[in-house]
């Protein structure tokens, strides 16, 4: 008996969110796969992700590789064109509303342009979320110098500044008084624009009222944030889970992510319905979100909506509650009803430690093998070389390792999140001053 043709589905593939190798299996296994891949990596992480994919073509697929992220739009649309594709998927910050937008002119399930121009824009979606009665931070554009001196002049401080347009905190930086202002714009500016990952985008610098959270909110060594994470139905959102965060590190710099949340529901559930009111304002009508939220004095605060999956939260997702999110957003995107009930067992962490301050060679560090000998430790993503070079200044980029943990009992995540910043592991010194840092 000849078994049914799988439906075809077109996946933007592009560094950042879930890895070829843990969302595809599941994936073929009900669709024709067709990748269209931003092939930017350096060498070692682009074989592996070339190696994961070749399974799409060998699965009766395809994979197409693109080098300039102007190129994956026109590429997706002659793709999902030439293969009839019911659906156009994407997973990274780097292409998923370009996927989007390819699927909304074919007529296939995504958000209409405006809305991706709102999740994709922060100067968009502050106003939205302002239109729609929600509390949101002051913000001005600071376009040029005259801008930076009359922000300097009427705007509080400290404020944030930061790309209207950004990924992974780069070129995020608070400014703690007016008088650093001009510098601090100049150095944002020249790093947000020799960022390949934005630099397209021509992003406008912001400076933000900071949203300054409650240290209530941090007791038992969490963060004074959260993050939530949905999938959006036919304009409804299904909440999947709430994601507690590690204290930053300055100045806005992710040290970890744990997922379900340590906090009670009842702490949590005024953060949900702000996040569900976003969504509305912001018009959402179609696939996942990762929001996060500032645990303010006043309230919950979005910090901002971001229209794509959190990018640990497919694999913590499998580890805790065997909930394939890749999957059923794949269903989602081809116009079948997902699963969106999900049942967390344990814990799992996503730990990214970042480094001091400033620049930092690395002197000792561990390699991949070490660390997944580590009790808890699932996956290793990344470990910094050693005698490389850190800058805080890269956001998180500059991350000492990213790893994803899975444990029984949650004080497992605050032991392992201390020995991986601890100086066991690395030992790190400041470039240009001769002494060590950590």
């Amino acid at each position: 008996m000849t078994a049914a043709p799988k439906t075809p589905l077109v996946i933007a593939d592009a560094p950042g969110g879930p890895h070829p190798s843990l969302y595809l299996p599941s994936l073929l296994d009900e669709f024709e796969v067709h990748a269209v891949w931003l092939a930017v990596e350096a060498d070692g992480p682009r074989q592996r992700r070339a190696t994961a994919l070749a399974a799409a073509a060998e699965a009766g697929g395809s994979v197409t590789a693109v080098t300039r992220p102007e190129d994956v739009r026109p590429v997706l649309s002659d793709v999902a064109a030439r293969t009839r594709a019911a659906g156009v998927l994407a997973f990274s910050e780097r292409v998923v509303h370009l996927a989007q937008r390819v699927a909304h002119g074919l007529g296939l399930p995504a958000n209409p342009p405006d809305v991706l121009d709102a999740l994709q824009d922060k100067r968009i979606q502050r106003a939205r979320l302002r239109d729609g009665g929600l509390p949101t931070p002051r913000v001005v554009e600071l376009r040029d110098a005259a801008d930076v001196r009359r922000a300097a002049a009427t705007c509080p401080f400290p404020a944030v500044l930061k790309p209207s347009v950004g990924m992974g905190s780069t070129a995020t930086f608070r400014v703690e008084h007016p008088g650093l202002l001009a510098d601090a714009w100049q150095h944002a500016r020249a790093l947000a624009l020799a960022d390949d990952r934005i630099a397209h985008h021509s992003p406008v610098m912001l400076l933000e009222e900071e949203l300054t959270g409650d240290p209530r909110w941090t007791e038992g060594g969490l963060g004074d944030y959260l993050s939530v994470e949905a999938l959006v139905v036919d304009g409804e959102t299904h909440v999947l889970a709430v994601s507690d965060k590690l204290p930053l590190s300055l100045p806005y710099r992710e040290n970890g992510h744990i997922l379900p949340a340590l906090r009670p529901e009842a702490e949590t559930a005024a953060a949900v319905a702000q996040v569900r009111a976003a969504h509305r304002a912001l018009g959402v009508r179609f696939g996942a979100t990762h929001t996060e939220v500032k645990l303010t004095s006043g309230g919950p605060r979005i910090i901002e909506v971001n229209g794509r999956v959190g990018g640990s939260v497919p694999e913590q997702l499998l580890l805790v509650a065997d909930y394939d999110l890749p999957l059923n957003l794949a269903r989602l995107s081809v116009g079948d009803r997902p699963e969106v009930d999900v049942r967390c067992r344990r814990w799992s962490a996503y730990l990214t430690p970042q480094p001091p301050g400033g620049r930092h060679r690395v002197e000792v560090a561990p390699d991949a093998a070490a660390l997944r000998d580590v009790p808890g430790i699932r996956s290793v993503h990344h470990v910094v070389a050693r005698d490389s070079v850190v800058d805080s200044a890269d956001g998180t980029a500059s991350n000492l390792v990213r790893v994803v943990a899975a444990v029984d009992h949650p004080q497992e995540i605050f032991t392992l999140a201390e020995r991986l910043a601890g100086p066991d592991l690395f030992k790190l010194r400041r470039e240009g001053t001769g002494g060590d840092s950590q």
